[in-house]
Parts: C-alpha cells; sequence; structure tokens
C-alpha cells in the first residue's frame, strides 16, 4: 500500500515538472514568435517603442528604483501607529538586587514570611533566584516635533520624484530607440544606394570598354572605370556592415535578442510636425510636462519640508506607553500580573548645538535647490530654443537638399551622354558622379536629421510617450 502510493506521488511529481517545462518553453515560444513575425509583418515606430517599455533593461532598473522608494514610504507611515512587543525573559541570579525585585514581581511576600526575606541573611546571600517574566508592551507617539509627520511627506515627495525620474527615463529611451530605428533606416538607403553606385559604375566600365574597343578613348579610361568600381564595392561592403551594426544596435536599445530580424515599415518622410509651432508656447509646454523639472520641484518642496522636520528637533516630544507583565517562579502556572501606564514629555535642552547645524544645514540644501531650478529653467529654455531652431532648419533644407539631388541627377545623365558622345571624359563623369552620390546621401541625411528633431523637440518638451 505504502508503495503504491509512493508511485502515484512519483507520478504527480513528474508529471508537475513536465507541464511547467512546455508552459516555460511555449512561453519563450511565444516571445520569438513575436519577434520573427516583425520580420513578415513588420515593426513600426511605435511598435519598437512598445517593445522597449517592455524590454529594455535600463528601463527594469528604474522600476526597482520605484518599488524601493515606495518601500520607504510605507516605512515612513509606520511611525504613525503603535509599536507593539512581546518578550518571553528567564533570569537565574543569586544578584541580591535582582533576586529581591524578582521576589515583589512574583509576590511572594506574605506576613509570615516578611521577616525572613527582609533578613541581612537573604539579602546578602539570596540563593539562585528563577523567574519567568512576559512583558506586553505598546508605545505611542502623540508628538515628537514633526518628524514623523513631515518624515512621512517627505517620503512621499520623494516617491513622486522617483516616478517623474522614471518617466524621464522612459522619454530618453524611447528617444534612444528612435534614433536607432532612423538609424537603420538610414543605413539600408546608404546600401542602397552604393548598389545604384556600383551597378553606375559596372555600366561606366562598360562604355569605356567599348570605347576603347572603337579607339574612341585611351587605355587610361578602362583603367580609371575598373579602379572607380573597385572603391565602389568596397563603400558597399562598409555601408552592409553599418547596416547590420544599426540593427544590432537597435535591438541591443529596445531591449531584445540582438540577433533579432524585422522589417521596418516606418520610412524617413519630409512631414512637417503637425502643428504650429513657437518657442514660447514650447518652452511652455516644457515647464508644465518636462519630468525632470517637475521632479526638482518636488525636491525643492521636499528640501522645504526637511527644514520644517528640523526647527522640529527644538520642540518638546510626548510618548505614551502601556506595559503589561507576568512574573512567576516556574514558567507561567501561578503568575502574578502588573502593569505600568507612562506617559512621557522630553525636552531637549542642549544638544552640543547639533540641532541647531541640522537646522542651518537643511537652509543650506533648500537654497541650493532654488539655486538648481534657476539653472533647469535655463537649459530648458535652451534645449526648447535649439530644437526648435534646428527642425525648422531641417525643414527648409530637405527642401533644399532635394532639389539639389534632382539637380545632380539630370547633371549627371547629360554628363553620361556628353562622354558617349566623346564631348567629355571620364575624369569629369567620375566627378559628376560623385557630387551626385554626395547630393544624394545630404538629403538622406537631412531626412533622417529633420525626422529625430521631431522626436528631440517632444524629448526636451517632456511628451514623448
Amino acid at each position: 500500500m505504502n508503495k503504491n502510493k509512493t508511485y502515484k506521488n512519483f507520478i504527480l511529481i513528474i508529471s508537475f515538472f513536465l507541464i511547467l517545462t512546455l508552459v516555460t518553453n511555449a512561453g519563450k515560444g511565444v516571445f520569438a514568435y513575436n519577434i520573427s513575425m516583425d520580420k513578415t509583418h513588420g515593426m513600426s515606430i511605435n511598435k519598437a517603442f512598445l517593445y522597449a517599455l517592455k524590454y529594455n533593461k535600463m528601463l527594469k532598473l528604474e522600476k526597482i528604483k520605484l518599488i524601493a522608494a515606495g518601500y520607504n514610504e510605507n516605512e515612513a507611515r509606520s511611525g504613525f501607529f503603535p509599536k507593539i512587543d512581546f518578550n518571553e525573559i528567564y533570569m537565574n541570579t543569586d544578584n541580591p538586587l535582582y533576586a529581591f525585585g524578582n521576589i515583589l514581581n512574583q509576590r511572594l511576600l506574605t506576613n509570615q514570611n516578611i521577616q525572613s526575606y527582609f533578613s541581612p541573611n537573604f539579602l546578602n546571600n539570596p540563593g539562585i533566584i528563577h523567574n519567568y517574566e512576559s512583558e506586553f508592551s505598546v508605545e505611542q507617539p502623540l508628538f515628537m516635533g514633526g518628524k514623523i509627520y513631515f518624515g512621512y511627506k517627505r517620503a512621499k515627495l520623494n516617491m513622486q520624484s522617483v516616478k517623474k525620474g522614471l518617466n524621464e527615463t522612459k522619454q530618453k529611451i524611447l528617444y534612444d530607440v528612435a534614433k536607432a530605428y532612423y538609424s537603420v533606416i538610414l543605413a539600408k538607403h546608404y546600401v542602397k544606394l552604393m548598389e545604384s553606385m556600383v551597378k553606375t559604375a559596372k555600366a561606366y566600365k562598360t562604355i569605356a570598354n567599348n570605347m576603347f574597343k572603337a579607339g574612341q578613348v585611351v587605355s587610361s579610361d578602362v583603367l580609371r572605370a575598373e579602379v572607380e568600381l573597385a572603391a565602389m564595392k568596397e563603400k558597399l561592403a562598409s555601408a552592409k556592415k553599418n547596416y547590420k551594426l544599426a540593427k544590432y544596435f537597435l535591438n541591443i536599445s529596445i531591449g531584445i535578442p540582438i540577433n533579432s530580424n524585422h522589417k521596418l515599415t516606418s520610412g524617413l518622410k519630409r512631414i512637417p510636425y503637425g502643428k504650429p509651432l513657437s518657442i514660447a508656447s514650447l518652452q511652455k509646454i516644457a515647464f508644465k510636462m518636462r519630468p525632470d523639472y517637475k521632479a526638482l520641484l518636488l525636491n525643492k518642496k521636499n528640501m522645504g519640508l526637511g527644514v520644517k522636520e528640523a526647527e522640529g528637533k527644538f520642540l518638546p516630544k510626548l510618548v505614551a506607553g502601556y506595559d503589561y507583565f507576568s512574573n512567576g517562579q516556574s514558567i507561567h502556572p501561578d503568575d502574578s500580573y502588573s502593569y505600568a501606564l507612562t506617559v512621557m514629555l522630553h525636552f531637549n535642552i542642549f544638544s552640543g548645538l547639533y540641532d541647531y547645524n541640522n537646522l542651518q544645514k537643511s537652509k543650506s540644501k533648500y537654497n541650493t535647490m532654488i539655486e538648481y531650478k534657476g539653472l533647469l529653467r535655463n537649459k530648458v529654455e535652451m534645449q526648447v530654443r535649439k530644437a526648435y531652431l534646428q527642425y525648422k532648419t531641417d525643414l527648409m533644407n530637405t527642401k533644399v537638399a532635394k532639389l539639389a539631388a534632382l539637380n545632380a541627377k539630370e547633371t549627371l545623365k547629360i554628363t553620361t551622354n556628353r562622354y558617349r558622345g566623346g564631348i567629355t571624359t571620364l575624369i569629369n563623369l567620375d566627378r559628376t558622379l560623385d557630387e551626385y552620390k554626395a547630393a544624394k546621401v545630404n538629403y538622406i541625411n537631412t531626412l533622417f536629421r529633420l525626422n529625430i528633431d521631431k522626436y528631440y523637440i517632444k524629448l526636451v518638451t517632456g511628451t514623448l510617450n
């Protein structure tokens, strides 16, 4: 019977671990499937943001700090509640003072034995006295000069400040993800551009070969075309390497496995911010929404409460306590019970100037926060101004760069036809090709900066959510 029961228990345990393994592997499979689905269905910038908010490791660390701040708030709140303790004490002593005290606590004195207990022989040599004491105590602070109240308020403000810090970290992470996301797209554009440059260089080599065979150009043109093709191939290899590194960095920024592959669906587009902008309106939004500025205001208020808390140390403290005792020669068959109710009013007359210096230090911290507030306001104003001007500049530059790229493309066509007709040299054609490549690269870069500028405006105004 015992063997059957043991066998059944063994089967249940094995089944439990098998089910647990299947569920764990299934959970991993779901994550891998979701990431692999991005290669098929695509990953937009918003989807990248969602992944980052879920998997970014720096964000997880900040959330742990928030949990710790919550524990500090609970710890400060506990000061309002009474402290309840229970002690069980056994004493075995021949110390005259303790021995006689235990006799009194056990209430063993009677009219019959009072002479023997008060005799010099017993008081000097009481022998071994046993005492079992149970103590139940309650202590309730009534007024602590504001220490408990302000301590709780400060812990609560600190909790709110840490939340703002978490929000600030979120926005910085999202901005980093946006830069990494569009860097991948930018790197892919570079690859496509260099692929077209390689294709063009191959065509120029073919043209140079044909014209050399027809006796229209010298052999140096063929050699130059081969060198240009080799250079373009080298730049293409470099572009592919940078594209792969950009994808790795995007995965790290999001917090997903580094080898995850995606089909990015949000492209580089010349789309305005979406609503009229002005420096004054953006600064107003920033002072209202910036989490670091709001956290500083909370910390300033916290330092102000710190001054009040330091001032409270000069006030009296009032504490009430209640103790209930039981004492006996053995473990509680015939205990003697007693209680003590105490109310203590404490005055701190002089503390060696410790409290005075603590108050001055608290005032200094508060004044420091006032100065930090002014510095941060200037920083926010400057960041908003820079973001606005950079956006306006890049918005104009993209239009100019696009026209320049179209013009360079048309010039390249004309120069190519001229080379075929023997009107110009291969050197001039190569120079025109380089100018087209530079114009195209400049246009792609301005598009990249314009897209990042919009996220930077949201970052410096505290609205990147």
